[in-house]
């Protein structure tokens, strides 16, 4: 059972605006996080990233952006547990398409919009 949470249970974890933690926390998910300074959002990846009981982190777009260090968006961005979900924020319109060719792009490793150009 090393490195393995009881009966693969993850928590899933929330990071970013007073909007969406406050959402998480009454849909139930009660490590939902507001923060809005770079070293507080980057601390918070941090800190949840190293846990062995979270499965998956929601971070807004807004919160993603102002993440500083490098090494940290390495290890978002080639993270498979925990999955990182980066979502629009309130008020913060996403295309569908793009939204579906970054989550294709995580999970499988290929770009769509590179395969429709040959």
């Amino acid at each position: 059972m090393e490195g393995r949470v009881a009966n693969n249970e993850y928590k899933i974890a929330v990071v970013g605006s007073p909007l969406l933690a406050t959402g998480s926390k009454l849909a139930g998910i009660p490590d939902a996080f507001t923060v809005s300074e770079p070293e507080e959002i980057e601390g918070t990846m941090r800190t949840l990233m190293q846990k062995e009981e979270i499965g998956i982190i929601v971070i807004t777009e807004r919160s993603m952006r102002k993440i500083r260090d490098r090494k940290l968006i390495h290890a978002i961005d080639t993270s498979l547990r925990p999955l990182i979900i980066d979502v629009p924020d309130y008020n913060e319109p996403e295309k569908e398409a793009d939204a579906l060719r970054r989550l294709i792009l995580r999970a499988i490793g290929i770009d769509i919009n590179k395969m429709s150009k040959r």
